[in-house]
């Protein structure tokens, strides 16, 4: 009985989150499609990506932008994804830091970090880090999989 409670608390906010953000999105003038959505398993909560008409430019590439929602807005974030034949980079990114993801040899995971002050650095864990540089042993993966790794994964780092 507990159980089947949780999962119909969990579902409402989840459609709570979903509405909200449809909300929002519509209210700024941006209908969004809802790309993914699932759980990070941490204090951000579920979270939901959206596609966007963004485009960010890293090292002369463009990337496509996606927003990620979470039930905690303080971990809001997005992620920009390069599609290249081989393999697909991915940039986490807000205002306060910058987390690359791709695939090597090893698998699928974080491979550089950046902050904008070393306040910010510190709220993040960085055994958590070394522990997300594989999320999966698999060389190529895809696409809506690699986002919903990153947005289900990303807020384990921040301690």
């Amino acid at each position: 009985m507990k159980t089947k409670t949780n999962f119909l608390k969990r579902l409402a906010a989840f459609t709570l989150s979903i509405m909200f953000v449809s909300t929002a999105l519509f209210a700024e003038g941006e209908a969004s499609e809802v790309y993914l959505s699932g759980s990070s398993n941490t204090a951000a909560g579920d979270f939901v990506v959206t596609g966007t008409d963004d485009v960010y430019h890293f090292q002369g590439e463009e990337y496509r932008v996606y927003n990620v929602y979470y039930d905690n807005p303080a971990h809001n974030m997005k992620i920009a994804v390069l599609e290249e034949e081989n393999c697909k980079s991915y940039i986490a990114y807000t205002k306060g830091y910058w987390f690359r993801y791709n695939c090597t040899k090893e698998g699928f995971g974080v491979r550089k970090a950046m902050f904008s002050s070393a306040t910010i650095r510190d709220g993040f864990d960085a055994e958590q880090y070394q522990d997300q540089t594989v999320l999966v042993k698999q060389r190529r993966i895809e696409k809506d999989v690699a986002v919903s790794l990153i947005a289900s994964y990303l807020p384990k780092l921040q301690g």
